[in-house]
């Protein structure tokens, strides 16, 4: 097949692939499932003339061996700097203890998984499951209110190990003084965690550790390279924006794109704009000047009055950024991981489009896949189950009907007609015992089908998505912030550039259960 040209605002060349792309938009059904783009708001790609990744868990998803690193310095920071005991140093990180969504309350050193609608569902004091009664007990006359200083969502992957530490720390003070702490220890211990944190990824301690080894932390996608050329090769323009600084990005940019296209000499040719330590997401508030970086990743003096190819820079602005860019608004598409820095920030401070990139989702979907049968299974219990509750609905109105009429009425029957009315009684009483039964069978197979669901997705939280039968916090805030979400940035090589991206029909409850038409 020839090359083709067509003509759009932005004369973009079409490559030769032009067959699969039409084929691509008009049926992307044949995608595997764990790697489909999934769409909140519509986004026409035509629109978007300028494209921007973060770096870390987006360009560069990290194995958990980086989380098993994180606690082991932390761990020994606390002992090192802060006096925690030395025994421990011998916890143990378990990376599927905790998930992104979930709550720590550090005025009770509680984790909580909460509903879309701040309804706690499950909770877990230190490492110990707490039962319905004792949650209860704890927040039921409790507004959870997420802007309040004593709670804390673990909107990214960095931050998961943190709740891990939180929780068993907590466990070994317990167990060790055989009482609950106080609330100040319980902030007390969240806040060295937190402040530990931060000082080994600010003295670089480690990020030298996965420099040293990049192949043990950073997963190396064969097909980003690829995705990322189809947006070039669509007339698109990338950029880098990541807080990163220059010499780490440098090496993981390399680890990730170095000699994989030909066509690209080093990995900054992906890109028509670099930025480092955007120390986002202040890049979307405060007013911070750009910094020329030197080929080591250094901030030089030089002042920025355009963006070069192939030239990094550092800190910035989004006011500066749109300017030098030339792009601005619903012009630009931000791809990043970090639900508050990188999606909620640039949603609230500007109309750049967003998508949020969310690595843990794709073992999600392909365990919906395997899991397709129970799922549907549990739809068909919750159709029976309404049905159910529809036929005991109208058994149990007939009942209060014919109680009526036999107490109220009865001097207007003979006593053929009464005993009709008590055999009917009988019946319906019957009836009523029998739906009863079949309904309290039907919620308990819905029960225990949905917590062992629940728990092939993770044991101690269930899905990520989804907090029993609405969605999680952390799925709500996905839904409402981000226009689309998807498990890696490859992904984006299975759609085509100029793909129109629709949201699936939003339906409020009284639009599924509206009347059909009749014949």
């Amino acid at each position: 097949m020839t090359k083709k040209e067509t003509k759009d605002n932005n004369s973009i060349p079409i490559e030769n692939n032009t067959v699969i792309e039409l084929f691509e938009q008009l049926n992307p059904e044949h995608i595997p499932f764990e790697k489909r783009i999934f769409t909140n708001r519509n986004l026409r790609m035509r629109k978007t003339q300028l494209i921007g990744f973060d770096m870390d868990y987006t360009l560069a998803l990290y194995h958990d061996t980086i989380e098993h690193l994180a606690v082991e310095l932390t761990l020994s920071a606390l002992i090192e700097d802060r006096g925690y005991p030395e025994k421990i140093r011998s916890l143990r990180y378990d990376p599927t203890f905790a998930i992104r969504g979930v709550v720590i309350d550090k005025r009770l050193g509680n984790l909580l998984k909460m509903n879309h609608h701040r309804h706690i569902v499950r909770a877990f004091h230190g490492t110990r499951i707490m039962e319905k009664k004792e949650r209860l007990q704890a927040y039921r006359n409790e507004r959870i209110r997420m802007s309040a200083q004593r709670y804390t969502l673990v909107d990214t992957l960095f931050a998961v190990p943190e709740a891990w530490l939180y929780a068993n720390l907590i466990e070994v003070f317990e167990t060790q003084s055989e009482r609950s702490l106080g609330s100040d220890q319980y902030q007390r211990i969240y806040q060295d965690i937190r402040e530990t944190v931060d000082r080994i990824h600010a003295d670089g301690s480690l990020k030298q550790r996965i420099r040293s080894d990049l192949g043990n932390y950073i997963e190396q996608d064969p097909k980003l390279a690829n995705a990322l050329h189809r947006l070039r090769s669509a007339g698109k323009r990338l950029f880098l924006m990541t807080n990163s600084y220059g010499p780490y990005t440098i090496d993981v940019m390399d680890h990730l794109l170095e000699d994989i296209n030909p066509g690209y000499p080093s990995w900054q040719h992906y890109f028509d704009i670099i930025i480092v330590g955007a120390k986002k997401p202040s890049f979307f508030t405060h007013r911070t000047a750009f910094l020329q970086l030197d080929e080591h990743g250094e901030p030089t003096t030089h002042p920025v009055n355009a963006f070069e190819r192939g030239v990094m820079y550092q800190g910035g602005n989004i006011r500066e950024f749109e300017r030098l860019a030339g792009a601005s608004g619903d012009q630009i598409l931000y791809v990043g991981d970090n639900l508050y820095g990188d999606i909620l920030r640039s949603k609230k401070s500007s109309n750049w489009r967003t998508v949020m990139v969310v690595p843990e989702m794709e073992r999600e979907l392909a365990l919906r896949t395997e899991l397709a049968d129970q799922f549907n299974r549990r739809d068909e219990l919750e159709a029976h189950r309404e049905q159910l509750d529809s036929e005991l609905q109208h058994q149990q109105v007939l009942l209060r009907s014919l109680v009526d009429i036999t107490e109220n009425q009865a001097q207007d029957f003979n006593p053929t007609e009464l005993k009709a009315f008590q055999h009917a009684m009988d019946v319906t009483r019957s009836t009523i015992k029998r739906l009863q039964r079949a309904h309290k069978r039907c919620i308990s197979e819905v029960t225990s089908l949905t917590e062992r669901l629940e728990s092939a997705f993770n044991e101690n939280w269930g899905m990520l998505f989804k907090a029993w039968d609405e969605h999680s916090i952390f799925g709500g805030q996905v839904e409402d912030y981000a226009c689309m979400y998807t498990s890696r940035v490859s992904n984006l090589e299975h759609y085509s550039p100029w793909r129109y991206f629709r949201t699936p029909r939003d339906l409020m409850p009284h639009e599924h259960q509206a009347p059909k038409q009749r014949e």
